[in-house]
This record gives C-alpha cells, sequence and structure tokens, in this order.
C-alpha cells in the first residue's frame, strides 16, 4: 500500500531527505529572524478566527505591562515608548509603534497616538486614557495587562482544548492507515502463498 511504497522511498534517498530537511529547518530558522517575515506572518495568523483575538491580547498585556514597569520605575512616557518600540517589534510591524512614539514624543496624548492604527482594544485605550487624564498610568497600565493576560490564559485555553483533540484524531486516522496498509498487505501475501 501507501504506507510501504513510501518506506521505500524514504529508505532510498535518506540521504537526500534527511539533508533536505536540515536545510529546510535552517531556512525557516533564518526566514523567522527577519522582523518584516516575522510580522507577515503575524498578520496572516491574524486572520485566523480566534488567533487574531489572542495576538491582540498578547499585543496590549505586553504593551500595557512593560508601560507600567517603566513609567513605575520612573522613564519618561517619551523614553518609555522608545524602548517599547523594540518590545513591541516582535509582535507586529515596527512602523505604527514607531509613529505612536513620535507622536507621543511633539506632544500628543498615548490614547490618541495608539488608537491611530488599531493597535490596542478600544476598552484598552480608554484605560490608558483615563490613566493620563488622573495621572495614574503606571498604575492603570499594569491593571489593563493583567485583565487582558487573563483574557489571553482564556483564549488559549479554548484554542488547546480544540487542538489537542484534533491533533488525537490526525494522528489516529495516520496510525489507522497504517494498520490497514500492513494488513493489506499481509492478507495479499496470504492469498498468494494459498
Amino acid at each position: 500500500g501507501f504506507f510501504m511504497s513510501l518506506s521505500d522511498i524514504v529508505r532510498a534517498n535518506a540521504a537526500a531527505i534527511t539533508l533536505g530537511c536540515a536545510m529546510l529547518i535552517a531556512a525557516v530558522w533564518w526566514l523567522l529572524r527577519q522582523p518584516a517575515v516575522r510580522a507577515a506572518l503575524t498578520s496572516a495568523l491574524a486572520v485566523i478566527p480566534g488567533i487574531g483575538d489572542i495576538l491582540m491580547f498578547y499585543r496590549t498585556s505586553l504593551f500595557c505591562r512593560n508601560l507600567g514597569l517603566l513609567l513605575g520605575c520612573g522613564v519618561t512616557l517619551s523614553a518609555a515608548l522608545r524602548i517599547l518600540v523594540d518590545v513591541m517589534a516582535v509582535t507586529s510591524s515596527r512602523a505604527p509603534w514607531s509613529a505612536a512614539a513620535d507622536r507621543v514624543r511633539h506632544g500628543g496624548k498615548l490614547s490618541q497616538a495608539l488608537s491611530a492604527d488599531n493597535m490596542l482594544p478600544p476598552m484598552a485605550l480608554r484605560m490608558l486614557r483615563l490613566g493620563e487624564e488622573t495621572g495614574q498610568l503606571p498604575t492603570l497600565s499594569t491593571r489593563i495587562a493583567e485583565f487582558y493576560e487573563s483574557k489571553l490564559q482564556r483564549g488559549l485555553d479554548r484554542v488547546v482544548g480544540i487542538v489537542g483533540p484534533a491533533a488525537i484524531l490526525l494522528i489516529s486516522v495516520v496510525v489507522g492507515g497504517l494498520i490497514v496498509s500492513i494488513m493489506t498487505a499481509l492478507l495479499s501475501v496470504t492469498q498468494l502463498v494459498g
């Protein structure tokens, strides 16, 4: 059957397949180290239902947690945003974060600068605006981070709850196909002998 033919092909070309797999792993590793490729991959994943929300929760919690930490340690807002541009470039394109930091450096409000490119959810932006108006930006940033970290955890639990059974089903189909292939080969050998 299919699995027996596949086994013969793999044995006949083991060196070439091993070299090809090593080159593929090296190429993927190199590509994932490129910021533009990571940003494009993140954008592509964000289209998948459920994954886009998880990426938004992660991005929001990462930004707000680090913003609260930096501001709480006495770093100025514009200096904190310059630092956060590098941190946030891991999760998405660097350009909108850099543009937001420039808008704040030139006197704009943080919440307005971040709302320009839908970088954070509306509720997080409203809380940041409230923090700016009341002078409690470090405290509220930390609270926003905690809120979105809990949403992120719930979202990840949901995805794992779906992926786990799907992986078991896929493995079952592959193992079942392998068993059917071996049984078919054994039956054909038995018929030839008999």
